[in-house]
């Protein structure tokens, strides 16, 4: 449990701000579901396959307790309100990219959580404590045996190709930086700290594990999208 302590009821503004927050948490814990689920085909190994789900199961467990706040909050057909986001989401096409790809989005969703465990939403307090405490087994597994399959120089351009692919869809996911939304966030101690925040301890935690594996860190401007220097 956060330090949050009992806080005045929310009013409209912070309600309707906290909706559209917990839309983006929906999509993160569905991205998590979907993938992972999609997933599970590349294991052989029925071990793997159970921490895989074990993780499946955890994240949706916490959708259900969102699903569950959204509807306090007055809003409807959460899973209806992240379509769109959904629909244009990519899928690993192997092992491999999925530990790439669960490794890096597993750390976006971390960071995410973290700037709500004090928020000023007791409830979602709670929920991000939840969903950040979970080990997630088969997410550390996948790590494993992508640092193994890179223990092999020649097998690391085909990783770094997909370190490149999934590393703009993670910083993508953290949401716009310097949006009036997200500094309403901060102002109104939804969330403690502002996307470009989330986004520099982001690239500042993947630049040492990309370098464990013997890769590099792509150039900015290679990634397709705005990142912060």
């Amino acid at each position: 449990m956060s330090g949050t302590t009992a806080s005045k009821p929310l009013d409209e503004e912070s309600k309707g701000l906290l909706r559209r927050i917990v839309e983006r948490t929906a999509y993160r814990q569905l991205m998590a579901v979907n993938i992972r689920g999609h997933g599970l085909k590349y294991l052989t190994e029925v071990e793997e396959k159970i921490s895989l789900t074990s993780d499946i199961e955890s994240a949706l467990n916490g959708l259900a307790a969102i699903d569950a706040l959204y509807t306090r909050l007055g809003g409807s057909d959460l899973i209806f309100a992240v379509r769109d986001l959904m629909e244009r989401l990519p899928y690993p096409y192997s092992k491999l990219e999925l530990g790439t790809c669960l490794a890096l989005v597993d750390r976006t969703e971390r960071l995410v959580l973290e700037s709500y465990l004090d928020s000023r939403s007791s409830e979602m307090a709670t929920i991000a404590r939840a969903l950040q405490d979970d080990p997630r087994p088969g997410t550390r597994r996948l790590e494993e045996y992508m640092a193994r399959f890179c223990a092999e120089p020649g097998n690391r351009p085909t990783a770094q190709q997909f370190v490149n692919r999934w590393l703009a869809i993670a910083i993508v996911a953290f949401g716009r930086p310097g949006s009036a939304g997200d500094k309403r966030a901060v102002e109104l101690r939804l969330r403690t700290r502002p996307v470009e925040d989330m986004v520099r301890r982001f690239q500042d935690e993947v630049k040492p594990f990309v370098k464990s594996l013997g890769l590099v860190m792509p150039e900015p401007g290679s990634l397709g999208i705005e990142i912060i220097n």
